[in-house]
C-alpha cells in the first residue's frame, strides 16, 4: 500500500517540524516542497513575484515527481486550500491518483501565532519573505485559516500552539494505518 501522511495548516504552524518527526517514526520518505524551491532558487535569480511564482510552479512539478517515486511519505508544503481562490498554494488533486491512502495531519495555529513565527524565521531570500507587509501578511493567514485542514482524508489535527507529543502522533498515524 502506498501511504501519503499530507501535513497541512498555515505558514509557520509547525509542518516541517512534525513532518520530519512523522517520517522518521514511521520510516517513510520525508519531502518537503520548500526543499525543491530552494534549490531552485540557488541555480535562478529571483527578484520579483513573477519570478518566484515560477519558481514555486516549477517545484510544485518537482515536487510530485518525487512523491509520485516514494513508496510512502511524508508531504509538507504550503497546500492550496481547497475552499479558497487565488493562486498560492500546492495543488492537491494529484494526491489520491498517486497514493492509496491518504493521511492529512492538520497544524492548526492561531494566525496571530503563525504571523509571529513567520516574521521570526530566517529561509532562503528568494522566498522574498522581506518585501511581505506585516498587516497585509496578517490579513493573509486569517483568511487562509478556514481553508483547513484541506478534507482529503483522515485527519489528526494538532494544535501547534502547544507542546505535542510527536510519538502519540506517530502512534496515532500507526494505527489508522
Amino acid at each position: 500500500m502506498k501511504i501519503a501522511v499530507v501535513v497541512t495548516g498555515l505558514p509557520a504552524s509547525g509542518k516541517t517540524t512534525i513532518g520530519r518527526s512523522i517520517a522518521r517514526s514511521l520510516s517513510f520518505d520525508f519531502l518537503d516542497k520548500d526543499d525543491f524551491l530552494e534549490n531552485l532558487y540557488a541555480l535562478n535569480s529571483v527578484r520579483t513575484w513573477e519570478d518566484r511564482k515560477a519558481l514555486s510552479r516549477q517545484s510544485d512539478v518537482l515536487f510530485q515527481a518525487a512523491a509520485a517515486k516514494s513508496a510512502s511519505a511524508v508531504l509538507v508544503s504550503h497546500w492550496k486550500p481547497a475552499l479558497k481562490g487565488g493562486e498560492s498554494g500546492t495543488p492537491t488533486d494529484w494526491l489520491k491518483k498517486s497514493f492509496t491512502s491518504v493521511i492529512e495531519v492538520y497544524c492548526s495555529c492561531p494566525p496571530d501565532l503563525a504571523l509571529d513565527r513567520f516574521l521570526a524565521r530566517k529561509r532562503h531570500p528568494g522566498h522574498l519573505d522581506q518585501q511581505r507587509d506585516r498587516v497585509e501578511l496578517a490579513l493573509q493567514l486569517r483568511d487562509l485559516e478556514g481553508g483547513y485542514p484541506l478534507g482529503i482524508g483522515p485527519v489528526i489535527e494538532l494544535r501547534s500552539a502547544v507542546e505535542v507529543s510527536q510519538q502519540a502522533v506517530a502512534d496515532r498515524l500507526r494505527g489508522m494505518l
